[in-house]
């Protein structure tokens, strides 16, 4: 166990060895593997975001429906009257146009503007929650309120954000998949280094070989070296994405705010960043193993 243990010392000592030795070469190639794992990584983490404001926003279904401006209250009473008496209507909501001026105003920047308006130019309004979800009964009911008389429009106050949620779910598979290809990226990019690596110790490996050293020996040091830099790769990555989020984090929450909502980016976690740290320097160890192992295959062949 001591023996085993020393020689794994030995190794990772000859790996850090050689990352010092060629500052230069090391930082290259950190960085264009760092980079290779950030682009995945930050529209993870867009993404991730996305969705956790998307989960905050009420998806339950409701209707708008937005009379004519010259509708009178007899009228109105009448629209009013058959939504209620309609299939899969749960509840009729009347938003009364001088109550929805009113709370225009209570709108901070909306105050000035709704001040300058010689007329109230909102009609009446219903809102109508259905008793149903489904797409085909929603579209039915929306078809039979749009044939009542004095209707002038109806939205869907849901629609917006199913649509964000169906992207976000789109979105995380487009990730994944990208993060596979650039997942493969890093492991060309890695046993290419280790494979300069090898060219340059060529002679080296060579004797090993003639005074008995294992494949296992051999392969070893390389092996760290590749680890290694997965492991700086990643945690330049993360580091990355920290810094964006820290930098954009203030502007974004100052936009929301203007919007009266309250909403912040959320880094990743301390879990999730070792997972990413650990996951690169796998990616690099199985590149620096690819690479040694088809050199020593072609040796012995040779």
């Amino acid at each position: 166990m001591k023996a085993w243990l020393t020689t794994h010392a030995h190794a990772c000592e000859r790996a850090i060895k050689r990352l010092i030795s060629q500052p230069m070469v090391t930082f290259l190639s950190v960085f264009v593997i760092a980079m290779a794992i950030t682009l995945p990584l930050g529209l993870y983490v867009m993404f991730a975001n996305v969705s956790a404001a998307a989960s905050r926003v009420n998806t339950e279904p409701n209707v708008n429906v937005y009379l004519a401006l010259n509708a009178n209250e007899q009228e109105t009473r009448e629209v009013e009257k058959r939504l209620k008496a309609m299939n899969n209507v749960a509840r009729v909501t009347f938003i009364a146009r001088d109550v929805a001026l009113a709370e225009m105003k209570r709108v901070a920047n909306l105050a000035d503007l709704v001040a300058s308006l010689e007329a109230n130019p909102l009609p009446h309004a219903f809102s109508v929650r259905p008793s149903v979800s489904d797409a085909a009964t929603l579209e039915s009911l929306r078809a039979s309120i749009a044939l009542l008389p004095k209707v002038e429009n109806i939205t869907m106050d849901f629609e917006w954000a199913q649509k964000l949620r169906r992207f976000g779910t789109f979105a995380e598979r487009l990730v994944l998949l990208l993060g596979l290809l650039l997942a493969t990226a890093v492991v060309f990019v890695t046993g290419n280094t280790i494979r300069l690596q090898i060219l340059t110790q060529k002679d080296e490996i060579e004797v090993s070989q003639l005074i008995g050293a294992t494949r296992q020996f051999i392969r070893r040091p390389f092996l760290y070296f590749g680890a290694m830099q997965g492991m700086l790769a990643g945690l330049a990555a993360v580091l990355a994405i920290m810094a964006f989020v820290w930098w954009a984090g203030a502007e974004v929450s100052a936009l929301t705010m203007s919007y009266g909502a309250s909403f912040s980016l959320t880094a990743p976690t301390f879990r999730f960043s070792v997972a990413v740290i650990a996951l690169s320097a796998l990616l690099g160890w199985f590149g620096a193993f690819l690479s040694v192992w088809l050199y020593l295959r072609r040796v012995t062949r040779d």
